[in-house]
């Protein structure tokens, strides 16, 4: 599911989506400071940007400096995105563990964990980010 990008981009909407629906009940319930819930939305939001970014064969989007530009209201820090995408896996996967018969949940918690794979620090294979790049840099320079 790594290389999927379409896949991977529908995970991350679900993501946003899900927090949006769902974190001020929680904030309601004392599971999450209003705070927590604000830096999760920010979050999921930079995650559904980069990803989208990658789909559309754009230059990705840089989280790190839209939060430096917006003065932290948009984007985040790459071990953020690591920390919070590798909890998001972590719940994901345990929720398909408890209903092994929904294979919806199997498959989302699949591609949480290749979100949080793709937001590891990078090494010497080529990061998702370093691919994008170069194919928005191909795309640009194709003649019409």
């Amino acid at each position: 599911m790594a290389s999927d990008w379409t896949s991977l981009a529908a995970a991350a909407r679900r993501v946003l989506a899900q927090r949006e629906a769902g974190d001020a009940a929680w904030v309601e319930k004392g599971r999450l400071t209003q705070a927590e819930a604000a830096a999760r939305l920010r979050i999921a939001r930079a995650l559904v940007t980069l990803w989208d970014s990658v789909v559309a064969g754009k230059s990705p989007y840089d989280a790190e400096t839209a939060w430096i530009e917006s003065r932290g209201t948009e984007g985040c820090y790459p071990h953020e995105l690591r920390t919070d995408l590798t909890a998001a896996a972590d719940r994901a996967w345990l929720l398909a563990e408890r209903n092994p018969e929904d294979l919806d949940a199997a498959r989302f918690a699949e591609a949480v964990a290749a979100l949080a794979w793709h937001a590891r620090p990078a090494d010497h294979i080529s990061s998702i980010i370093d691919v994008a790049h170069v194919n928005a840099a191909a795309r640009a320079g194709r003649a019409p």
